[in-house]
């Protein structure tokens, strides 16, 4: 099984700096030994790996940070979305879990977990059943995978239609989006009606297209009555003769009737007494009978033929107009122009007809006109019933003309709810076109969906099973002796113990229950050890879990605190990987010394152990502290003593001059213990720092006494700095102090022990 190799990704995670792809690998091992001071993010690092053994987000953690692990067989496992995988293999113990499972208020731990040999059945089935959801859950994923891809196979299916739909709507600032598509879907599933035509869509996208409603349109005028009436009027009246006029010219010569009539009333009108024409006198009989023949009768046939010419005249270019006032197809709504541009042609054409027609009549009194005497010729005029067919076909089609204009002001009028309308047909018309493509889509999906969801039952089942198995198996009786044997190795002594009671466990010392709380340290061992016993319940195997320790060794003295290391060590070196926190230098330096062959190994082999340090700092520009996970430096790494490690602190802050030092908040306190350590070897006794100081200038004489008054100033601030906690802390020195107690310092060494400086530089280099 895989082991965790890197931390890829870490962002809001408290105190610790953001890691990202860029970020170095943290190389983890089989063997992983992290040191930090308290404050730098122990706790923090533990329950991100406690987040992964629950399978969910630990509530201690920051809220809204993230996290990613990298295991060697490439897959990777993280905070919010991916928690679940390494429960059955990650074990974590912090003081987390010590509040978890002991209840020192009532002397009592949680059960403890042993497989015995009466539940030797339960736990071979228990074996075949963890087999088999092994397989389930690669059939969940396999399920899950399907589903997920038959989910974007759809989702992008309907993201594409609705994205073509909508392209043809013409919405504005408006969308049409998958959901709607779906609901469209749901609508029109199941209707029968034939989508568009490619002229009907083409129609309702000119509609859509529209910002405003077009102009109303006047309906059109024609009456024809009138047409029939004026028509056998005129043709009467062109029928017509004046057989009442008594001159013998005239009945020989109509034609001449005019001629006639306009020369005697020129005559008499200019008192004209020879005719004109011939230069003979007209005589008075000859007056009198032209008078006679020329009376009323003929001027008012005669003005009947004009009224007649001027209202055939008016009816022929009121038809004519005619044309000029329909309107075109582009006049019309859009799903009107298709069929109405077949009408306007045929009333065009009945309307040149009618005038073709009208024409031939108007020639026809024209000629009238010109011999009132005579009947005009009518062989060129139509008949009467061809005349009236034009105009009854004309009225037909002028009444369909003005049914197009109504239907156009009426989508005027309601121009909202007709451009709706087409958006409703274009989304019908899109929905039928799609309609098998999308039940296809949809189909897969749910199909994928249901096999998950059968997978997904079945991996359930097999989990309770394997639930009520471990129940079956489950003892805590038979782990009392485990655990007080691991007690007594960790402490060192067998006189604490416990007794499995009920459901729990009595602590007792020297075999007599104890009163009030255990000690601190006493809390760790027996906490620990129950941690210890518990790593193979539930039939796990050493070999395959992760297991993280967060300081093991608390509030013990040195001889219990070897124990205890060792303890841990021997119990998890056959552990498929181990990381150990802690704060503790005593602690770290007897893992460092059993690990250094793993993280050392003879040339030609892998290094199987990884040493690693809590780095804590404060850029320059922040406020806060920042903790970053480091290579463990050498320093730390090949001396039992952190003063090699402090000391190449000083020397870079000093090195630094004026420049900013990550941390320097924390030099004051490193100055402090620098200090210590050396005058212990040089003024050995318990005398104080004070008086140290006081026997150092007796023996060195020459010491420059004005510096080293920044060394007393360093330790009457720092008084309380005996341990590395302290490093972490901020120091009421300023940074002028600190430089110059630094320098006072590496001065002071020079002097007293030159040598000594001179190997310490070397180290640090």
């Amino acid at each position: 099984m895989g082991i965790i190799t890197n931390i890829k990704s870490l962002q809001g995670m408290g105190i610790y700096a953001d890691r990202g792809a860029r970020s170095p690998s943290l190389q983890f091992r089989r063997y992983n030994l992290v040191y930090g001071f308290n404050g730098s993010g122990k706790s923090t690092l533990s329950r991100l790996f406690a987040s992964l053994q629950a399978g969910e987000r630990h509530p201690k953690l920051p809220e809204g940070g993230t996290f990613e692990v990298a295991l060697d067989d490439n897959t990777a496992f993280g905070c919010p979305t991916n928690l679940a995988g390494l429960e059955q293999r990650l074990l974590v113990f912090n003081s987390d879990y010590i509040e978890q499972n002991l209840q020192w208020a009532v002397g009592r731990a949680n059960p403890v977990f042993y497989i015995g040999a009466d539940q030797a059945d339960a736990a071979n089935e228990l074996t075949r059943v963890e087999g088999e959801i092994v397989a389930a859950k690669a059939k969940k994923e396999a399920a899950t995978e399907a589903e997920k891809a038959a989910n974007k196979t759809f989702a992008t299916f309907k993201r594409e239609c609705a994205k073509s739909v909508a392209s043809r709507l013409h919405l504005g600032s408006r969308k049409y989006e998958a959901p709607a598509l779906a609901k469209d879907y749901e609508t029109w599933k199941d209707d029968k009606r034939p989508k568009l035509t490619d002229d009907e869509l083409k129609v309702a996208e000119d509609t859509r297209r529209l910002d405003e409603p077009m102009p109303r349109l006047d309906p059109v005028s024609f009456d024809s009555g009138t047409i029939e009436t004026a028509y056998r009027f005129i043709v009467d009246v062109c029928s017509q003769s004046l057989v009442t006029v008594a001159l013998d010219e005239v009945q020989r010569y109509p034609d001449m009737l005019l001629w006639l009539k306009h020369g005697h009333e020129f005559h008499e009108a200019n008192d004209v007494k020879d005719c004109l024409l011939c230069g003979n006198a007209i005589s008075a009989e000859r007056r009198a009978l032209l008078a006679a023949a020329m009376d009323d009768t003929v001027d008012q046939f005669v003005a009947r033929l004009t009224k007649a010419a001027e209202r055939l005249s008016d009816l022929i270019e009121t038809s004519t107009q005619l044309e000029v006032l329909l309107p075109t197809p582009d006049n019309l709504a859009t799903e009107l122009r298709s069929d109405f541009r077949g009408v306007r042609e045929n009333v065009a054409k009945d309307v040149r007809l009618l005038a073709k027609q009208l024409g031939a009549l108007q020639t026809a009194l024209s000629a009238k006109r010109e011999r009132p005497a005579t009947p005009a010729d009518m062989a060129g005029v139509a008949a009467e019933s061809d005349v009236l067919a034009t105009a009854e076909r004309l009225a037909a089609g002028v009444a369909i003309v003005n049914k197009s204009i109504a239907v156009h002001n009426q989508a005027v009028t309601d121009f909202a709810k007709h451009k709706e309308a087409a958006e409703t047909l274009i989304r019908r018309h899109f929905i039928t076109d799609c309609r098998s493509d999308y039940a296809n889509a949809a189909q897969e999906f749910d199909g994928a969906t249901d096999k998950l969801k059968i997978e997904s039952h079945a991996l359930t089942e097999l989990n309770e099973t394997a639930r009520e198995l471990r129940q079956r198996i489950r003892t805590h009786g038979p782990a009392a002796g485990v655990i007080n044997k691991l007690i007594a190795a960790y402490l060192g002594h067998e006189e604490l113990t416990i007794n499995p009671v009920d459901k729990g466990y009595e602590l007792q010392r020297h075999g007599t229950p104890i009163t009030g709380v255990p000690s601190e340290g006493e809390k760790t061992a027996i906490a620990i050890s129950y941690f210890l016993s518990s790593i193979e319940a539930d039939n796990r195997k050493l070999k395959d879990v992760i297991v993280v320790v967060d300081d093991p060794v608390s509030s013990l003295d040195s001889k219990a605190l070897n124990f205890a290391c060792s303890l841990v060590r021997s119990r998890l070196d056959k552990a498929g990987q181990v990381f150990v926190m802690t704060h503790n230098l005593q602690c770290m330096n007897e893992f460092r010394k059993g690990w250094k062959s793993k993280a050392r190994p003879p040339e030609g082999k892998e290094p199987t152990a990884t040493f690693l340090f809590i780095d804590v700092k404060i850029t320059q520009g922040e406020a806060r502290r920042s903790s970053t996970i480091v290579e463990m430096s050498k320093l730390l790494r090949e001396y039992d003593s952190e003063y090699h490690f402090l000391f190449s602190h000083v020397l870079r802050f000093v090195g630094q001059a004026e420049g900013y030092d990550d941390h320097g908040y924390m030099i004051p306190n490193v100055l402090r213990r620098v200090l210590d350590v050396f005058l212990a070897f040089k003024c050995p006794g318990g005398s104080g720092l004070p008086n140290q100081l006081e026997k150092l200038c007796a023996d060195y004489p020459d010491l420059d006494r004005d510096r080293l008054a920044a060394l007393e100033r360093l330790v009457q601030v720092e008084s309380h700095s005996d341990n590395l906690d302290d490093l972490l802390s901020f120091s009421t020195m300023t940074l002028e102090e600190t430089r110059s107690a630094a320098g006072a310092l590496l001065a002071m060494m020079a002097h007293v022990d030159a040598k000594h400086l001179a190997n310490l530089k070397r180290l640090c280099r």
